[in-house]
């Protein structure tokens, strides 16, 4: 049987994911963000990320332009700032609390909302189907604590219990 848009949505959301907000700055300065399930680690030397970003995102031409961004690991409680991004409100970043990324140039680091973020510049776009697929550089970051925010069939979830984080080298 062919595989539609709706059976492999059905595929996908058969894998539990932590939940990401990927901010940025657009051209006159002001934040940009989306949240998105579509995040790998994807080596370790050098410390490299992947993110894909849906073609139709707003946020995907100030992501492009700045050439670097947040990726903000969602902590458990955060559903409503996860929703927020994920939908179209023009000012995603209203009532929400961030500070600015010095190692990605001004991206919002989201740290009340996150157990971690990573700060990335980006070293390779690729166009996949109807995604752009973004391949960065990992330039700075910090673990925050708590229990990350899972998604799993289109509902949002906690990790069973909070684990110390390993101690940075």
């Amino acid at each position: 049987m062919p595989v539609d848009r709706e059976r492999y949505r059905a595929l996908a959301g058969a894998f539990p994911t932590g939940v990401t907000i990927i901010s940025t700055r657009d051209a006159d300065g002001a934040p940009r963000g989306l949240t998105t399930q579509a995040f790998i680690g994807l080596s370790t030397e050098p410390p490299l990320v992947l993110v894909a970003i849906d073609r139709s995102s707003r946020t995907l031409a100030a992501l492009r332009r700045s050439g670097s961004f947040v990726v903000n690991f969602l902590r458990a409680g955060s559903e409503d700032v996860a929703t927020r991004f994920a939908s179209k409100v023009e000012d995603k970043f209203t009532g929400v609390s961030w500070r600015p990324s010095d190692a990605a140039p001004g991206a919002p680091i989201l740290h009340e909302s996150s157990v971690a973020y990573a700060e990335c510049v980006v070293q390779q776009e690729l166009e996949a189907g109807d995604h752009w697929v973004f391949v960065a550089r990992v330039e700075g970051g910090e673990v925050l604590g708590g229990a990350p925010l899972m998604y799993y069939r289109r509902t949002y979830g906690s990790w069973p219990e909070e684990r110390p984080a390993p101690p940075m080298r």
